[in-house]
């Protein structure tokens, strides 16, 4: 079965290189390169180094970011699910997050702080942290009603209620919010590098798309995309199959 599903995963992948190549062949290369072309120029990008030098610092600034937004999502989302008054009180806030664009928040962000490391950490936090608020909050609403029952019958301490009840039924939520949030930083980062760093992807298809070099802004975009997919199916996937095994033995 495993060996299925990879299968599929693979052809899922080469599927969208084959389209890419077919779309190729139909349009100008300064307009469309062929995959091998840009390929070839990531490899270059690469072997000099300055691929995995910006790709860094854009990794880093998404990490740090992602980090501070979900540890605060998770208290702030499990207070409003318990605490109606906490909600009521946040729940403008987390509206307001919703509907800010991340484009905004990337200018704001680059007018206040500066062409600083904290300007994108800062927009990042604001973008994702909503979402994230917003998902613990829902999952917050639907815990299981009887053991919390049972956790005030048998007088559970609120660390013993937070850590062995509410925070193992909330984990599917945690896991679920934490790769989409990853995913919303990773965008957020790229506009706040394209506005107003020095370094970063983001900064680099900046500079490719003012020399009007579409091997360069595909390049870095294919390198952005494959470390997600290492983010994904080497580190996400691998986590989420450890710490959900409980669910499936449940389930049998």
């Amino acid at each position: 079965m495993a060996l299925q599903l990879l299968t599929i995963r693979l052809l899922s992948v080469v599927s969208m290189f084959l389209i890419w190549a077919v779309i190729s062949w139909f349009l100008p290369p300064m307009l469309m390169p062929n995959p091998w072309v840009v390929a070839h120029r990531l490899w270059q990008l690469c072997l000099n180094g300055q691929f995995w030098f910006h790709a860094y610092g854009t990794v880093s600034r998404v990490v740090i970011g992602f980090a501070l937004a979900f540890i605060v999502s998770i208290g702030l989302g499990v207070a409003m699910g318990l605490r109606r008054g906490v909600a009521v009180m946040f729940e403008a806030y987390v509206l307001v997050g919703l509907t800010v664009p991340g484009l905004c928040w990337s200018v704001l962000a680059i007018m206040w702080f500066g062409i600083t490391e904290f300007a994108p950490v800062f927009a990042i936090f604001v973008v994702v942290l909503p979402m994230l608020t917003l998902n613990m909050w829902q999952g917050t609403k639907s815990l299981d009603k009887d053991l919390m029952e049972m956790s005030r019958t048998f007088n559970f301490s609120r660390r013993s209620v937070l850590f062995d009840v509410i925070l193992p039924q909330l984990l599917p939520f945690c896991l679920a919010g934490a790769r989409l949030g990853f995913a919303l930083g990773w965008k957020v980062v790229v506009l706040s590098e394209l506005f107003g760093l020095t370094s970063g992807v983001g900064y680099m298809i900046n500079r490719a798309f003012s020399n009007y070099s579409m091997a360069d802004v595909l390049a870095w975009t294919l390198g952005f995309t494959l470390i997600m997919f290492v983010l994904e199916y080497v580190i996400f996937l691998p986590v989420e199959r450890s710490l959900v095994r409980w669910r499936t033995a449940a389930a049998t």
